[in-house]
């Protein structure tokens, strides 16, 4: 073997073993190095992943009109440490100049690639980094500006002055922002990015705000039934992992993988959106026009204990939280006060059920005052004899407490236990309170728990206790959830009418509206008539207590109306409150009568109509007392 070959065997060798280690380092670099530096980068060489944001249920009233629903929206944002990436900017500034060239837009695709090819490298030879860098930002928000309608200058300047990430806009709609995505991607913009989300929207913001509630901005339940029913209406996120190419260039349009998001599960309420329209509307003029402090009309089906409307004041702006701070909890459900007359169905009731008494049974008030062993109960009139009906009808004190010593003390309270009075409700809204009643055991205190005093209740309680005399005698579990349903449309539970249990018997309850009729008829409910319709109900006004005094104050006042409609088989029954009207005037006689009773008379009257119920002759029920 001559040496001539031996040295070109060598040099051969050489080459050979010189590519192969080149080749060798540069796998290594690709699998270790630049691995360790990609994990490690804020700029993900090859892929990078992005959260998809899971659609909340809606929430959709008993009949499937929706009153809150997610509405996807997206931020724009700009993300500096890629917009001053050299490498990755310079073929969207060549597509800025090769599209600004005459007959660009007639070329074809493979037409365009050459020109651009050509173009990028004019841009490479000619432009310094900076220069590049601030060609592309100017290109970019020329575009994006042009999409927003926005001036590029303000874009610009908004960019420039963030240091590593800048939103540029939020809230944009999902539409404009896949239009803009697309217009970055056909122009290979870089260093833009779109952070999508879901945005509660409500068609109907004031109404029932504090039952429906609001999330905060991590997408979670804060109040009401967004956050009682927080894991029934979250979904579950997704996520997307971006494509990019070989050169580092993401494309906005495509995905590499993506795992969808699941939406959450939707709720259907009891609410029938009509009726709480009404009654928003007229709690609303109520409490401007006697400038109440608070206020709270509630209506539920008494066989069902469906909660149909429930509005309270003040109240708030479900979208922009105008006077969220304000509003604070809902008062149909968290307040609790002494009622006053409203409360006397307890011990009338008592007395019916446990057959002390009946509608004919009469009592002597007193004329005006009852002395017992240590304390003395007062009469707001002067009645001397009275018959069960004339007690309601003129709410005496004396004569209620006569009907309640005949049941007994310790027996009252049991019906005052049974009537659901003293604990929570299990309302799915946060906030209830469950009443408050003083010491049993002292006779001043069932003296005063009998006529409305010395027991605190919630409005919620008193519309469920006056249920339980529209329905025939039970006590029900009120229900805001009717159902829980999936996006397809399936049932996936029904939430049952729960009876607590029963508190009177079926006769005592009906004997009990009669009555009730009696006072709308002829009593101190009378401007709680509705022409064409026979309605019962029960006035109530009860002064607050003043703490620093020691004493209740007559110029501080709840006032109540609780009612039920019709009287023979009662298809609502609604309860007004009204906290501490004001500046009526000094010959304006405040109570419950003269402000709660006209209100319920509007409500009823209005519900009646929305509801197609058959207007009744007078000659339709009896009205003679049972003996």
């Amino acid at each position: 073997m001559d040496a001539s070959f031996k040295r070109r065997a060598f040099v051969v060798c050489l080459v050979l073993v010189t590519g192969l280690t080149a080749l060798s380092y540069r796998l290594v670099t690709l699998q270790v190095l630049d691995r360790k530096l990609s994990a490690s980068s804020t700029i993900p060489r090859f892929k990078s992943q992005q959260k998809i944001v899971a659609s909340r249920g809606f929430i959709v009233d008993r009949n499937d009109t929706i009153i809150a629903q997610n509405r996807p929206q997206a931020a724009l944002i700009a993300d500096l440490h890629h917009l001053k990436t050299y490498s990755i900017l310079t073929r969207a500034v060549a597509h800025r100049f090769a599209s600004q060239v005459a007959g660009w837009k007639s070329l074809n695709k493979e037409e365009k690639s050459v020109h651009l090819s050509k173009t990028r490298r004019a841009v490479v030879k000619q432009l310094s980094k900076e220069e590049v860098i601030k060609e592309h930002l100017a290109y970019a928000t020329e575009v994006i500006g042009r999409e927003l309608r926005i001036p590029s200058s303000e874009l610009l300047a908004k960019v420039e002055k963030g240091s590593a990430r800048v939103v540029v806009r939020k809230g944009i709609r999902e539409d404009l922002a896949r239009r803009i995505e697309s217009e970055l991607q056909e122009r290979r913009i870089q260093g833009f990015s779109f952070e999508r989300s879901q945005r509660r929207y409500y068609p109907m913001p004031t109404l029932a705000p504090h039952l429906l509630g609001n999330i905060n901005y991590k997408g979670i339940g804060e109040s009401g039934l967004e956050k009682s029913m927080q894991d029934i209406l979250a979904g579950r996120d997704g996520e997307r992992e971006m494509k990019r190419d070989e050169n580092g260039l993401v494309n906005l349009v495509e995905a590499a993988q993506v795992t969808p998001p699941k939406m959450g599960k939707h709720v259907k309420v009891t609410l029938d959106m009509g009726i709480q329209a009404i009654v928003e509307d007229e709690l609303g003029m109520a409490c401007e026009a006697y400038n109440a402090k608070k206020g709270s009309i509630i209506v539920v089906d008494p066989h069902s204990g469906d909660i149909l409307a429930m509005a309270s004041r003040p109240h708030f702006h479900l979208n922009t939280r105008e006077n969220y701070a304000q509003a604070g909890s809902s008062f149909a459900v968290s307040a609790q006060y002494e009622a006053g007359s409203v409360m006397k169905i307890v011990a009338m009731a008592a007395a019916l059920d446990a057959q002390v008494a009946n509608r004919g049974s009469i009592v002597d008030c007193g004329w005006g005052f009852l002395k017992r062993r240590g304390f003395t109960v007062r009469d707001h009139h002067r009645y001397h004899d009275l018959s069960f009906d004339d007690v309601l009808a003129k709410s005496s004190n004396t004569g209620v407490f006569q009907f309640a010593e005949r049941v007994g003390q310790a027996k009252f309270y049991q019906y005052l236990d049974r009537f659901g009075f003293g604990r929570r409700t299990g309302f799915p809204v946060p906030g209830e309170a469950k009443g408050r009643i003083q010491d049993r055991s002292n006779g001043r205190n069932f003296a005063s728990a009998t006529y409305g005093y010395g027991v605190s209740v919630t409005p919620l309680q008193l519309a469920m206790a006056y249920s339980v005399l529209a329905n025939g005698g039970t006590l029900l579990k009120p229900r805001l959830v009717k159902s829980i349903v999936a996006n397809n449309g399936t049932v996936l539970e029904d939430i049952p009418v729960k009876k607590v249990g029963r508190v009177i018997s079926e006769r005592a309850a009906q004997e009990m509206c009669m009555a009730l009729e009696q006072v709308v008829l002829r009593g101190t409910g009378r401007r709680a008539q509705v022409p064409g319709y026979r309605g019962g109900g029960k006035t109530g006004t009860a002064e607050k207590w003043n703490s620093e005094l020691g004493e209740y104050d007559e110029t501080q006042k709840y006032l109540t109306f609780s009612g039920l409609l019709p009287v023979h088989d009662p298809r609502f029954v609604c309860i007004v409150t009204i906290d501490e009207p004001s500046e009526l005037g000094e010959d304006f006689q405040i109570g419950g009568g003269t402000i709660a009773a006209p209100i319920f008379a509007q409500v009823a009257g209005r519900i009646a109509r929305f509801m197609n119920l058959t207007p009744e002759s007078d000659d339709s029920i009896a009205l003679t007392p049972n003996q």
